[in-house]
């Protein structure tokens, strides 16, 4: 992390065109996420999180990777305030990104 906060993270400029629609979704998700765990719509939150997991390592995100894990376990665990408060450390993550193209 950076002196002022943000996180830099070194993606392959062959992904540069797809980055900003990828990282817009993973909002959205991060977003649904905490609807679903106010919900108590585990299934959903359970989904996404998979989704997250599968998705974060192959853009060079490897912290969307781990929070997809933990969003998915806590779900499977109907763990609802663990699910907020990973939908919310996602969204941290996610508006704290500055990313570096090589």
């Amino acid at each position: 992390m950076s002196a002022d906060g943000e996180r830099v993270v070194e993606v392959d400029a062959g992904l540069a065109a797809l980055i900003p629609g990828y990282l817009e979704r993973r909002r959205g998700d991060a977003l649904a996420i905490a609807a679903a765990a106010a919900a108590g719509d585990f299934e959903t939150a359970r989904s996404l999180g998979h989704q997250l997991k599968g998705s974060g390592g192959g853009y060079g995100f490897a912290e969307i990777t781990r929070l997809g894990a933990e969003i998915e376990e806590a779900a499977k665990g109907h763990e609802g305030e663990r699910l907020g408060r990973l939908a919310a450390a996602l969204s941290e993550y996610l508006s704290s990104l500055r990313i570096r193209f090589v």
